[in-house]
């Protein structure tokens, strides 16, 4: 068999064979039987597609935690939703919640979509012929990306801005075909999204049809502001008996960027040569958040030693990405329950950050009122926890020390 046509029994495979989750949705069974729930299930009613498409949704811990103020977050769309959700989830989990202190990526939400017709939404143009130019039953649907884009832009992406908490940054990723979905979103509609990530991308789809387009729309200004990141895996076989279109193709393209991109895009390449097509997936996720969020990290020892780093690094991400960005209010708090118990000054400092930042949080108060009480500054104390309870009445903590500094006053 020739490469080419190896190729696409491939795309095929992909398209027919793509993992599922649990019927329960995004969960995974514990052995005592107790639910671990990952993520949850959502819907859109799209009258483009003129289908229910369903949708997995995560957002992170802090979404519901009530301990402090609600926030809004950055999304991820990602394309063949069922087979990558837990690897994208799992790695934002760990790379922005503070897991062991990490914070290099924001907290996201992230948007799973599952594949209804794969061939029909994820590729350009109708083709009807396999690469070696034989009838494909196969591709009969080909040719439906337009109007999937569509659907992203009208229907879905105005439906997860109206139901969940989100901010004006945007990442959009997706794999082989799904890897030439984000590149025709940046070259037809660049400002949807703020990131674009491509993973082993089928450029090789009708003759290289991207791929001809690509010097013509990088080679003016047009794209500042946003990034792309482009991933190829080790296709390469030692029995390949023709020119090998896939890898060659993705070639080419990062060739056309390198050498004519005027655009303002920021962009990356990287080549993977220990993973193959199936298995890039995951480790270009990992390498393609920490590429665009190259500016995010939090250096902890920095803001310890000098409050004032969070501020200004901040501000620095916000210049880089575009889309304003504010320390996290348990962020902030976390540094300051670290420092109370080294430095109070540093610690009061962290604590009034917060106040300034989420004036309405009880949680910012009320830390800042541990912090003056931890000094021994009873009118500050007695300010700061005045200020919980006109934000929540009867709180219990606040009124708790209110009581206490009355006792101990002759």
């Amino acid at each position: 068999m020739t490469r080419l046509a190896r190729w696409s029994l491939l795309a095929l495979s992909v398209t027919l064979a793509a993992p599922l989750v649990p019927a329960q949705g995004a969960r995974a069974q514990a052995p005592n039987g107790a639910a671990v729930t990952i993520g949850r299930r959502d819907s859109v009613v799209s009258s483009v597609l003129k289908e229910t498409r369903k949708l997995l949704i995560y957002t992170p811990p802090s979404y519901n935690d009530t301990t402090y103020l609600p926030r809004r977050y950055p999304v991820l769309y990602l394309l063949d939703g069922d087979a990558h959700f837990h690897s994208v989830t799992g790695l934002l989990q760990i790379l922005g919640t503070g897991v062991n202190a990490t914070f290099v990526v924001p907290e996201m939400i992230v948007v799973a979509i599952p594949n209804t017709d794969r061939m029909r939404d994820l590729t350009p143009t109708r083709v009807t012929t396999d690469l070696e130019g034989k009838p494909a039953p196969a591709m009969k649907t080909t040719g439906g990306m337009p109007a999937f884009l569509q659907f992203m832009q009208t229907e879905l992406l105005p439906h997860i801005d109206a139901t969940y908490r989100t901010m004006p940054y945007r990442v959009f990723v997706g794999h082989s075909l799904g890897g030439i979905t984000t590149v025709n979103a940046l070259y037809t509609m660049p400002t949807l999204f703020n990131a674009y990530v491509a993973i082993d991308p089928s450029f090789w789809w009708d003759d290289r049809t991207l791929l001809k387009q690509a010097k013509a729309q990088v080679s003016k200004p047009g794209l500042a502001g946003r990034a792309l990141y482009v991933a190829q895996a080790n296709t390469i076989n030692a029995d390949d008996t023709t020119s090998n279109v896939h890898f060659n193709s993705i070639v080419q393209f990062n060739a056309t960027l390198e050498s004519y991109n005027q655009s303002g895009l920021r962009y990356a390449y990287k080549y993977y040569p220990s993973d193959d097509h199936g298995s890039v997936p995951m480790i270009a996720e990992y390498d393609a958040l920490r590429f665009i969020f190259s500016s995010y990290k939090v250096e902890l020892l920095k803001s310890l030693e000098r409050p004032a780093y969070i501020t200004e690094h901040f501000a620095k991400v916000s210049e880089s990405l575009g889309v304003r960005f504010t320390p996290p209010e348990p962020m902030v708090d976390l540094l300051g329950t670290i420092e109370l118990g080294r430095d109070t000054t540093k610690a009061i400092a962290l604590y009034q950050l917060n106040t300034e930042l989420h004036a309405a949080s009880p949680k910012a108060w009320m830390s800042l009122a541990n912090a003056w009480m931890a000094r021994g500054d009873s009118a500050q104390t007695v300010a700061a926890l005045d200020r919980v309870l006109a934000l929540r009445p009867g709180h219990a903590g606040a009124a708790a020390m209110l009581d206490k500094l009355r006792a101990r006053r002759p």
